[in-house]
């Protein structure tokens, strides 16, 4: 699975990123997400569509490809990130986790 970043695709000076022109119309209720999009359209880094076919070519050919590949920048750290939060949660409520289990010493009797 290709999990890619942004590629500026278009000239970044579309208002509506999300209005590719084959769209119902708008549900007022993304208004603050099309917004938060157009913020930030048009400034990431370009990307080379022909870059990220050669290292799609290289995942096809590779003798151990991975399940899932991120292609872009500044996924990495973000990931990291988010994968710290989770674990440490998950280790916060180990304890509950445990217990949701039930206890396993009464089923064995």
């Amino acid at each position: 699975m290709i999990e890619p970043g942004g590629f500026a695709t278009r000239s970044g000076d579309n208002p509506d990123p999300l209005n590719n022109g084959h769209l119902s119309e708008p549900d007022p209720i993304y208004d603050g997400l099309r917004q938060r999009i157009a913020a930030f359209a048009g400034k990431q880094p370009a990307g080379d569509p022909a870059a990220a076919a050669q290292a799609l070519l290289k995942i096809v050919d590779s003798d151990n490809p991975p399940l899932r590949v991120l292609f872009g920048l500044g996924f990495y750290p973000m990931l990291q990130q988010v994968y710290a939060d989770r674990l440490k949660t998950w280790a916060d409520w180990q304890d509950l986790s445990a217990e949701a289990h039930g206890n396993l010493d009464q089923e064995n009797r």
